[in-house]
């Protein structure tokens, strides 16, 4: 876990990537200032975004209110420091914060199920090190809470994953999707379809979804799409063949994430019929609609899917382990490698890779010593505990 987080956090991007994620800053900031959840009014710094609002014709986001309110509290500590929004640091640490979370859960989970330590070791270093995993931690969004709320609804005892039902639906419009495959997948693991659990977990399933429905959707403007309405007719909505594009989807990040996947193979039929029930939802729904960015659509089902697979008691050999650990951390490598390329002038010459946070904070904010220590610091962290770790999970 230590490994796991030290290297995420060297990584870290320190800026916002997509449209999305500026809009879900913006809004947050100005929620720190008016308890409002829209684009009205925005404060110094967010000019940008009210000239996009004007050309929207409309103040209101598209984003749900547990995509935006998450982000509050690293906002206070970027105010507390007197950091413009040009400058914020700490709200680039959302997504490392939820994904710990979710890999500790995980952690948790496996131990619960009789995992023996290797076990548990091997599996967090190719859940958390893995490309679509490493790259949410990297990013602020709605995606870092999903995953964490996914991985405590699989691990948590009944009212944990009756308050991950009802909050999913709150995250992301993808949420009650996730929310409707963890509930199939719940069923055909424990087999008990009719049982107390069960039924109350369909009646919070059915809650998160008319919750949303009733006090988010039709307030603004569309009943299954809220804001997303003023949007239908973008080409995101048109269909495609859903077959085809599910299969776009899908194999890029099994690709990625190919060591999780093999202890589907040992998995007895119906163990495998909940892995399709947990997918299904989400993969037919992206691919009819949008295929881009599988990575990052999909990236939430892990965590439930690396509890459903991993060989909790099978022994798996040093060399198997060694080579399954290699395919990760080549895959979170090539991942990173390609991830918004940035160019950063510095002693050595020109850096042209990933967008680094700790990189520019040194090289460009003129922090240098600030950097230089942080860096020392977690590449120690990350060397002793890889060291246990890797001895841990190949013995």
């Amino acid at each position: 876990m230590v490994l796991v987080t030290a290297l995420q956090l060297l990584t870290t991007a320190g800026t916002w990537w997509i449209t999305d994620h500026g809009e879900i800053l913006a809004v947050a900031d100005h929620f720190l200032a008016s308890g409002e959840l829209n684009l009205a009014d925005l404060g110094p710094g967010w000019e940008g975004w009210a000239r996009i609002a004007a050309i929207r014709g409309s103040t209101e986001t598209r984003f749900l209110p547990l995509s935006i309110l998450p982000l509050v509290p690293f906002l206070i500590l970027d105010h507390l420091f007197r950091f413009p929004p040009s400058a914020f640091r700490f709200v680039h640490l959302e997504g490392h914060v939820f994904v710990t979370l979710g890999l500790i859960l995980s952690g948790r989970g496996l131990v619960k199920r009789g995992a023996t330590p290797a076990v548990v070791a091997l599996c967090i270093i190719l859940l958390g090190l893995n490309w679509p995993v490493w790259m949410v931690a990297r990013r602020l969004g709605p995606e870092p809470i999903l995953f964490f709320l996914m991985t405590l609804f699989a691990t948590g005892g009944r009212h944990a994953k009756l308050v991950a039902l009802v909050l999913l639906p709150w995250v992301h419009a993808s949420g009650s999707l996730l929310a409707l495959g963890a509930f199939g997948w719940s069923c055909l693991e424990v087999r008990s379809l009719p049982s107390l659990p069960m039924k109350t977990a369909l009646a919070s399933l059915v809650g998160g979804f008319a919750s949303v429905l009733i006090l988010w959707n039709l307030p603004h403007g569309d009943a299954v799409l809220g804001s997303y309405g003023r949007y239908a007719s973008d080409p995101f909505f048109v269909p495609q063949n859903p077959l085809l594009g599910s299969v776009k989807l899908a194999v890029p990040v099994v690709l990625w994430t190919l060591p999780l996947w093999l202890g589907a193979l040992d998995r007895e039929r119906r163990g495998r019929l909940s892995l399709l029930a947990l997918w299904f939802p989400v993969v037919i729904f992206f691919g009819t609609f949008s295929t881009q960015e599988p990575e990052r659509r999909l990236m939430p089902l892990l965590g439930v899917t690396l509890l459903s697979v991993a060989p909790l008691r099978v022994g798996v050999t040093r060399r198997t382990s060694g080579l399954l650990i290699l395919y990760t951390v080549v895959s979170g490598a090539l991942g990173l490698a390609s991830d918004f390329v940035d160019v950063v002038p510095t002693p050595l010459g020109l850096f042209s890779g990933p967008v680094l946070g700790l990189l520019r904070l040194g090289m460009v904010d003129g922090h240098s010593v600030i950097a230089a220590i942080i860096v020392v610091t977690l590449l120690f962290v990350a060397l002793v505990a890889g060291v246990r770790s890797i001895k841990m999970a190949v013995c």
